[in-house]
């Protein structure tokens, strides 16, 4: 791996022990631990929101679920 890129090896260590540290992080719930993988992910965002602004929507969000579902046939 070292030999086919310029990385550091810092980065050659971290790169392999990353299925580790993952499966720490996301398989066990250990934070402290391990990695958690963003970058998939981080392409997709177009929208922060404050805390505030977050909280408002989903409360919104819930408001409407429970109306729709409590205008159902039962």
């Amino acid at each position: 791996m070292k030999q086919e890129s310029d990385m550091t090896w810092a980065q050659v260590l971290l790169a392999a022990n990353a299925p580790m540290l993952t499966r720490a992080a996301l398989v066990e719930g250990r934070l402290d631990a391990g990695i958690l993988p963003t970058g998939q992910a981080a392409g997709v965002i177009d929208d922060l929101p404050t805390v505030a602004e977050l909280i408002e929507r989903i409360m919104h969000e819930a408001e409407e679920t429970l109306a729709h579902l409590g205008s159902m046939p039962t």
